[in-house]
């Protein structure tokens, strides 16, 4: 077995999906540059009205674009209003998918190790034609545990968006709006996918959350999610984490909270070439000992936060 990482070109396409961070922006880029794309689609948000300092922060941003220093067709969408976090990254990721049949999809806030692009590269192609397979994820957050390690990567219903693929075919499924979700919890066909109670309730109260408020537009990833359950997708986990997210704090939307573990895990290199499981189905016991850490991480990460405030 070798971690040896292909060096020739990336014939995947890639895209980066920004806003106002040139700092976290400048290391996903430096990532995207060692395996030299042969095509990088760069989508924006334009600056917030109200915050005086977006106009200079987002040019900022967007002049790392410039930085392209290898043979690559590059594509940009930049915003001139803005449109929000969850309206913005899912038209960027429409209008990758209007251009391309499958891509690789970084925000501004995700470090990939070198070889989360050739594992993704890789998947994208064996399973190019296979409906059943609808996310590639470059999230593990199982602390190394495995329930087999003759084979690279899993098959869970759960979907990790810090760093992904897909192909056009599961993307065109997806509706921002969500709009079958009022129909499948009226008949209940949401009832009893999930690994047992509370997990529902968990999952349930994200997608109600969502659908109360989809007028903001301020998410697009339980969309996502909920295109893979309501069309019994499956995504493929790699048996190692492949993507570290830096974006935790202040100047986050959503991550605010420096104690959550997911904070502090780094990527690794998996190991080529990969093993593939001889079959397509969904591994229970891993998904039900990640939810059951995802519980104890947010419990813990909130019992730390408020100790450290009352500090």
């Amino acid at each position: 077995m070798s971690t040896a990482i292909p060096q020739e070109q990336l014939h995947t396409p890639v895209l980066l999906i920004i806003f106002n961070r040139a700092h976290t922006t400048q290391k996903v880029f430096d990532r995207i540059r060692q395996v030299k794309p042969k095509k990088l689609y760069v989508a924006a948000d334009g600056p917030r009205p109200h915050v005086t300092t977006d106009a200079e922060r987002c040019a900022e941003t967007r002049r790392i674009v410039e930085q392209v220093d290898w043979e690559c067709e590059v594509k940009t969408l930049f915003q001139e209003q803005n449109m929000g976090c969850g309206v913005a990254p899912s038209r960027a990721i429409s209008w990758l998918f209007e251009h391309e049949e499958y891509g690789i999809i970084l925000e501004d806030d995700c470090i990939p190790s070198q070889s989360f692009f050739w594992f993704c590269q890789e998947l994208l192609e064996k399973y190019k034609h296979d409906t059943r397979v609808m996310h590639i994820s470059g999230n593990n957050y199982l602390d190394g545990w495995r329930r087999d390690s003759d084979y690279s990567y899993y098959f869970s219903d759960k979907v990790n968006s810090w760093g992904w693929a897909t192909w056009r075919r599961a993307w065109q499924l997806y509706d921002f709006n969500l709009g079958n979700y009022p129909e499948l919890k009226d008949k209940g066909y949401l009832n009893g996918i999930f690994l047992n109670k509370l997990e529902e309730k968990y999952r349930l109260s994200k997608l109600e959350e969502t659908f109360d408020n989809i007028r903001k537009g301020d998410v697009w990833d339980y969309q996502w999610e909920f295109t893979v359950y309501s069309n019994s997708g499956l995504c493929i986990v790699p048996e190692v984490n492949l993507v570290r997210n830096i974006g935790f704090g202040e100047d986050a939307t959503h991550t605010f909270n420096l104690h959550d573990k997911k904070a502090q895990v780094h990527e690794e290199e998996i190991a080529f070439p990969l093993r593939h499981p001889k079959f397509v189905i969904r591994d229970v016991e891993s998904d039900r000992r990640n939810f059951n850490k995802l519980m104890r991480d947010k419990a813990s990460a909130k019992l730390k936060a408020l100790f450290s405030f009352s500090l």
